[in-house]
């Protein structure tokens, strides 16, 4: 019986190895598929291989000197196949003896569905674990899914069942799924997936999912402002995305949107007009403090003209790029407030060499939304440092001034 073990062995022979075996369990039904994994081991593992023959050999020599059997001791509990010796009236009968294993399968969530080698062996509807056995020794693929509003879910185990001493094994479904951090500048905003309002707020769900990231999944924010209600684009959930930002857009549609771009250039060719007609007065969509600011250097101009002999200022508008990709919505201060990346193509006079020269000027223009006027004003600007990674977008509106 070893030789002809050894010989199956030898040739990789499934057939030949079938015919000489015999299961411990009588509920152990032999399978080719498993004997293949079994023989792919032996000529793989030149361990296992050395191991397993030797025991063989162990065993024969004892049973020819009549000793007692000892497999099931300590030193051979991790053994997958054996020498089995069956007492006989008149003779003793040889098999090789294949051991039985049990595999305890468990998944973290329940109403999941979890396949061994394609055949199901737990259903939503029987819990979250499951006692498998008795099964050959063997290589077995798990998977579990769980379908989710969102998603569906996937986890894929292979498990070896080979030279395990307890004649177990146990193995764990994450049927968790993935979620994504939901961030906005405005904690009421309403969450909308591919579409459609859930009817909850980023606030309550700052962790969303189980959701897929394979693109067929799309968020938006959703919040109501003075102007009307406005959302955020839509950003597909992709294997990169980790966080999505649902601030909503400060304009409810392509008017509003129009409106602030307006309200932008409007400002700059305002500030350059009284500038140099030397009257604030002309700012029609400046802040407070932009018009004090702007008196403030009108007066010191007139000082150097008249005390230094300085150039009064000129200067002309060219055009603008605002990158409304790349703005910041916020609600701080009692107010709403808009931040903007904005390049302002000039040509004036207000350098050193008090010559007419084109510039690019990149800015933070920071606008404030007027509740009683039912507009928005330019409130502040600040330098914009790093521009490269600006006014590259679609959403980059490029105007140029005739």
């Amino acid at each position: 019986m070893v030789r002809k073990f050894k010989e199956a062995v030898h040739n990789n022979d499934v057939e030949a190895l079938e015919e000489i075996v015999s299961p411990d369990d009588e509920r152990m039904e032999i399978d080719r598929k498993y004997l293949a994994h079994f023989l792919e081991l032996m000529h793989r593992d030149k361990g296992y291989r050395e191991a397993t023959m030797s025991l063989l050999h162990s065993q024969l020599a004892l049973y020819q000197s009549d000793g007692n059997d000892f497999y099931g001791t300590d030193a051979f509990a991790w053994v997958d196949y054996y020498l089995k010796r069956e007492e006989g009236v008149l003779f003793d009968s040889y098999s090789i003896g294949v051991r039985p294993y049990f595999l305890h399968i468990k998944t973290n969530k329940p109403g999941g569905t979890v396949k061994v080698d394609g055949e199901t062996v737990l259903t939503s509807e029987e819990g979250d674990a499951k006692m498998l056995g008795p099964l050959m020794p063997g290589e077995y693929e798990v998977e579990g899914t769980k379908k989710y509003s969102y998603a569906l879910v996937r986890d894929a185990k292979k498990v070896k069942l080979f030279a395990r001493e307890d004649g177990q094994a146990e193995v764990q479904v994450d049927l968790t799924g993935t979620y994504i951090r939901l961030q906005s500048g405005f904690k009421d905003t309403r969450v909308i997936v591919n579409g459609k309002p859930i009817n909850k707020r980023v606030e309550e769900v700052s962790e969303f999912g189980p959701v897929s990231r394979d693109g067929s999944i799309t968020l938006q924010g959703e919040g109501t402002f003075p102007w009307g209600t406005s959302r955020s684009d839509k950003i597909k959930v992709t294997e990169n995305t980790l966080a999505v930002d649902l601030t909503p857009k400060p304009y409810a549609d392509k008017k509003g949107k129009d409106r602030i771009v307006k309200t932008v250039n409007t400002f700059f060719k305002e500030w350059f007009t009284a500038k140099q007609k030397q009257d604030a007065s002309l700012l029609t969509v400046a802040g407070h403090d932009l018009k004090r600011e702007l008196v403030r250097d009108i007066e010191t101009k007139k000082s150097l003209v008249a005390s230094w002999g300085k150039e009064p200022f000129r200067g002309v508008v060219l055009g603008t790029r605002i990158d409304l990709d790349k703005l910041r919505f916020e609600y701080t201060d009692d107010h709403y407030v808009v931040q903007i990346p904005v390049e302002l193509h000039s040509k004036h006079n207000d350098n050193i060499h008090e010559r007419m020269e084109e510039e690019f000027d990149a800015k933070w223009l920071v606008l404030r939304y007027d509740e009683g006027g039912k507009r928005w004003l330019v409130h502040s600007e600040e330098i914009l440092f790093g521009t490269s990674e600006y006014f590259q977008g679609k959403n980059t509106v490029k105007t140029e001034f005739k």
